[in-house]
């Protein structure tokens, strides 16, 4: 398989094989233009410099090569580091030996040869090679003395190998130092970014996130997850204090930001719930939680906290709650719901405002339900359901008890007067036949009436009261009305 010399996009491992082999080239060509130099300058016979030159193309070339073909990968060392390293102290060596003077300038560049593996080598790999270095301008000194005597200043070389050879292993040993440091640098934040993925990635599984708040700029941050649940695209800067308050749902936006504000003074936590806008125009559900921290340097404070996403939820419970006090077939008030509002409508006819409670049944409805079905039976209380909801006015509550018996709320009337708009209304929506599946069915509705009053002064009382009404109309020939007998009395 071919492998590509040059790194891709999102290749790091690539690129930073690509930086290290390309840094290595260039200390090779950096020797090669001082070598070129001291040429210039006559220290460095021609000959000796076109081999040397030569010598360093070929061995660039045949590196070149490797790693063209990635060859290089299959060791620690991907750049080719220490091969050109080595490639480059031999030219430096060589170059050292056939130069006529000026060696000093051969051991800056055999340091800095040294310099560039810092980046890339370990201390030990580092170290060997700093060895090698003294012990080949040694040999270049034994060289020079047993056969170009007259080249050198053999007091002044043995001082300068002296020197080197004290401080080329301790450089190699801080070089190889800070080589690690970077190394394990690298580790901890490759560490730190694959715990920042997993944590994202829990997050998201989990779908909440997390933010931090800072009051003293009125700048928000968030986690990827966080900016998701709030409809927006991943971010590494802050969001805007206005920005964020645009996001939170108007109905409860003044109550959410003054709980922050609160926290921020006293210094508590805090646990809400509160909707949010989407860009797309969603409306959320997310539950919050913060609590305050100092800053590193404890000056001010920060506002930390996590948000969940909890619509799923809410749907649920919304679910649940309707079940619980709604009619599943009708959509109407159930039993349980019924007798809470109708307390409640107690607590006002307490004060004076009029109350009347309707108890409905459908004549003929069983007749239609053995006949067509439970199907066409179901079909035919949601139609009457939606007509009765039409029949009423915006301040009455209509209910479904079970089978085919409904319970009306009616407040604010005067007896036989307004009362009587309402019920006729009833009775008309009843008796106007209905289509349901293809069926015509026709029905009628009998209806009893009581009224609040000390004879009926609890939702109960009430209630069996219409009910008692409602079997009375019934005897008296269906498709009517009648008030419970303590109405007519009065």
């Amino acid at each position: 398989m071919r492998t590509h010399s040059f790194p891709g996009p999102n290749d790091t491992r690539q690129a930073t094989r690509t930086q290290s082999y390309l840094l290595a080239v260039a200390t090779n060509v950096l020797a090669l233009m001082l070598m070129l130099a001291w040429y210039w300058l006559g220290m460095l016979q021609g000959r000796v410099f076109g081999l040397i030159l030569a010598t360093t193309l070929l061995l660039l070339a045949f590196i070149a090569w490797l790693f063209h073909a990635g060859r290089d990968q299959r060791r620690n060392d991907a750049g080719l580091t220490l091969a050109q390293m080595v490639a480059a102290s031999a030219t430096v060596l060589g170059a050292a030996y056939a130069a006529d003077g000026g060696r000093a300038v051969f051991l800056v560049l055999l340091v800095m040869v040294c310099l560039f593996g810092a980046l890339c080598l370990r201390i030990s790999t580092l170290l060997i090679h700093a060895l090698c270095l003294v012990a080949g301008y040694a040999v270049v000194i034994g060289l020079l003395h047993r056969f170009r005597p007259e080249a050198i200043d053999l007091r002044l070389e043995l001082i300068n190998l002296f020197v080197f050879g004290v401080s080329m292993p301790w450089f190699a040993l801080m070089a190889g130092y800070v080589s690690e440091l970077r190394v394990r640098l690298t580790r901890a934040f490759r560490t730190v970014a694959e715990s920042e993925r997993t944590l994202a990635e829990a997050q998201r599984l989990a779908r909440f996130g997390s933010w931090t708040f800072d009051p003293a700029h009125r700048k928000t941050l968030w986690s990827a997850e966080t900016c998701r649940i709030f409809g927006l695209a991943p971010r590494e800067h802050a969001i805007d204090d206005a920005d964020f308050r645009a996001l939170v749902h108007e109905e409860d936006r003044e109550r959410y930001l003054r709980l922050i504000e609160e926290t921020l003074v006293e210094g508590r936590e805090f646990d809400t719930e509160y909707r949010v806008s989407l860009p797309s125009g969603e409306v959320r559900w997310v539950h919050a939680l913060a609590r305050p921290i100092p800053r590193a340097n404890g000056k001010g404070t920060l506002l930390r906290g996590m948000v969940m996403d909890i619509t799923r939820r809410k749907a649920h419970e919304e679910q649940i709650r309707r079940m619980a006090h709604f009619d599943a077939l009708t959509g109407l008030p159930n039993r349980n719901l019924l007798m809470q509002m109708l307390r409640h409508a107690i607590d006002r006819a307490r004060n004076g405002m009029p109350l009347a409670v309707l108890f409905i049944d459908l004549d003929g409805f069983k007749a239609v339900n053995d006949s067509l079905g439970h199907e066409v039976g179901d079909a035919l209380l949601a139609a009457f359901a939606q007509r009765l909801g039409r029949s009423l006015r915006r301040s009455d509550t209509a209910a479904r008890l079970g089978g085919d018996e409904f319970v009306v709320v009616v407040e604010d009337v005067e007896l036989h007067t307004n009362i009587g708009g309402v019920v006729e209304r009833i009775l008309i929506s009843a008796t106007t036949p209905f289509r349901v599946n293809g069926h015509e069915c026709r029905v009628s509705a009998s209806i009893g009436i009581a009224l609040y009053g000390p004879a009926c002064a609890d939702a109960d009382l009430l209630v069996k009261a219409a009910d008692t009404a409602m079997y009375a109309a019934k005897r008296n020939g269906k498709n009517g009305f009648r008030f419970h007998d303590t109405v007519a009395r009065e």
